[in-house]
């Protein structure tokens, strides 16, 4: 191989590794969001940086917590040039208020974005739906008839029955009750979230009664 090809060679491989690290950084610019995003117990912090002093080599990282002491730092990652940059943080708090700011490193020092807060969401309430009969209620049934109760729920963890009916029950199903008593039961359904935020749901089933039921007995005869 001449020398000629040699430092062809050379050069081409330096173009293509500097090809793919542009496109590795394009491509991570490409899937960050715009802007920070927040869930419940998550978030997607979003930096930009807009000058890179000169020198693209950088490292980029946030802190963040519920101060401007941060006290939380997430891990660093390598940035070549101007652009976003974005982390995904977990564990947080429903509802709270965190401070966050972006930071960048080059060789001449550390610099600082400005502080900016944001506040995760509210845990979502649960919700129930109880029917009996696929009805909500209030439904007429006679003396010893058997009915079906359903239910479905949404943002539960956990159910149980109170009124007229107890125990625990899972966060959806259907039973089937037989009544024994001529009243009006009250079947109310309670479930809760992770955060103890609980919902309930009631049915009044009117238990009414039947028709006696009479028999005219044979004559013996007697001697």
């Amino acid at each position: 191989m001449t020398k000629k090809a040699i430092v062809f060679g050379i050069i081409s491989l330096i173009v293509l590794i500097v090809a793919g690290f542009l496109v590795f950084n394009f491509a991570i610019a490409q899937t960050c969001p715009s802007n920070t995003e927040v869930g419940e117990t998550t978030a997607t912090l979003v930096g930009e940086v807009t000058d890179d002093g000169g020198d693209p080599n950088l490292e980029v990282w946030f802190q963040y917590g519920l101060t401007t002491n941060y006290g939380y730092e997430t891990i660093r990652q390598s940035k070549n040039g101007t652009g976003l940059f974005c982390t995904n943080i977990y564990g947080l708090s429903p509802n709270t208020t965190y401070h966050y700011r972006a930071v960048a490193k080059n060789s001449a020092g550390t610099s600082y974005g400005q502080d900016q807060t944001f506040t995760t969401k509210a845990p979502a309430l649960p919700t129930v739906d109880l029917k009996v009969n696929s009805s909500d209620g209030p439904i007429t049934v006679n003396y010893q008839d058997y009915v079906t109760v359903s239910w479905n729920s949404s943002n539960a963890n956990s159910c149980w029955a109170s009124g007229d009916w107890s125990g625990f029950k899972y966060t959806s199903g259907s039973e089937s009750i037989r009544f024994n008593s001529v009243k009006t039961y009250t079947l109310t359904l309670n479930c809760k979230n992770n955060n103890d935020q609980t919902a309930s749901d009631s049915v009044q089933v009117i238990v009414k009664s039947k028709l006696p039921v009479v028999i005219t007995k044979p004559a013996v005869v007697t001697y």
